[in-house]
């Protein structure tokens, strides 16, 4: 931003749009309101007095408007993006926060929202996490595999909801998906059986964006997070993710890779085996085949579901 102090802001534009994972909201629609900050330098406008100095307030509420109204997105967070790259035409450096009051979540919340922030001078890199990458993150097509998991509401239909939605985003492609497994909930927490489902997906993201994206599907589809391994509307884990240079390992607050605990959970290995019988699981003793790890679990209990 190079120090630049001045800034136009509008906030509070309310907006109906039809954006959600789920079919209701696009065929419904909902209030969505947004709030912009334009990082520009105000002297001109100011020493001239002239309104073609400055950005036009009223014409940036209509532009973001018909972007809200005119697109229909899974996402907030491709909102966001889509209105800042507009508003980037007009200032260098632009915040965008998105909020979605209406968002279905069956707790009782304030808002939803997601901020995004973009500069012109940001470069088109993917950073590298604090904590070492084994094979990088290098531009290209990368492979990973996810766990989902639901026991809340029609399970098996929020699964469905949210394959489709990572499949429909621009730069994520699913490419296998497992059968359905029943399986006994995880950690000792009294709750409902969940059904998973493993997918092998090719993206050009790094890892720690397709987490996010994962991350942002699970909230429009009415996840919260107040009691770890208690029940949930939908749970998206990252559980591998490889380059062309190798498998992505690293440890930070965020993301740890591959997935600590994959091991010990045979409702991760089952669907997995089934897409891919020949991958190597790590393990406290080294890498091991998945089968072999899997056999070790035989007391979890899990039901693989035969299709209808």
């Amino acid at each position: 931003m190079s120090g630049q102090r001045d800034r136009i802001e509008l906030r509070g534009l309310t907006v109906r749009g039809n954006h959600g994972v789920f079919d209701f909201e696009k065929r419904e629609g909902q209030d969505f309101v947004i709030d912009v900050t334009l990082h520009t330098s105000v002297s001109r406008a100011a020493a001239s007095d002239d309104i073609v100095d400055t950005i036009h307030y009223g014409e940036l509420a209509e532009d973001v408007a018909h972007i809200v109204e005119d697109n229909t997105f899974d996402l907030i967070e491709t909102l966001g993006s889509t209105i800042a790259d507009h508003c980037l035409t007009l200032a260098e450096y632009v915040e965008v926060v998105v909020h979605k009051p209406g968002a279905p979540i069956e707790r009782s919340f304030n808002d939803v929202s997601v901020t995004v922030n973009r500069s012109r001078n940001d470069a088109e890199v993917s950073a590298t996490p604090p904590g070492g990458v084994v094979g990088g993150t290098a531009p290209g097509e990368h492979e990973a595999y996810l766990n989902l998991g639901a026991n809340l509401g029609d399970a098996a239909d929020t699964l469905d909801q949210a394959v489709a939605a990572l499949d429909r985003h621009p730069k994520i492609a699913v490419r296998r998906r497992s059968s359905l497994y029943r399986t006994a909930p995880w950690g000792g927490v009294e709750q409902n059986d969940f059904l998973n489902l493993g997918l092998i997906v090719t993206t050009s993201l790094p890892a720690a964006e397709l987490l996010a994206v994962a991350q942002g599907i699970e909230v429009a589809c009415g996840r919260t997070r107040e009691l770890r391994w208690g029940p949930r509307t939908l749970d998206i884990d990252l559980i591998r993710f490889v380059t062309d240079n190798g498998e992505v390992v690293l440890d930070t607050e965020a993301l740890t890779l591959p997935h600590p605990r994959a091991h010990e959970r045979a409702f991760v290995l089952a669907p997995w085996a089934e897409l891919d019988e020949n991958v190597e699981i790590l393990t406290p003793t080294g890498p091991q085949p998945i089968a072999a790890v899997l056999a070790e679990l035989g007391d979890q209990e899990i039901t693989r579901i035969p299709a209808p």
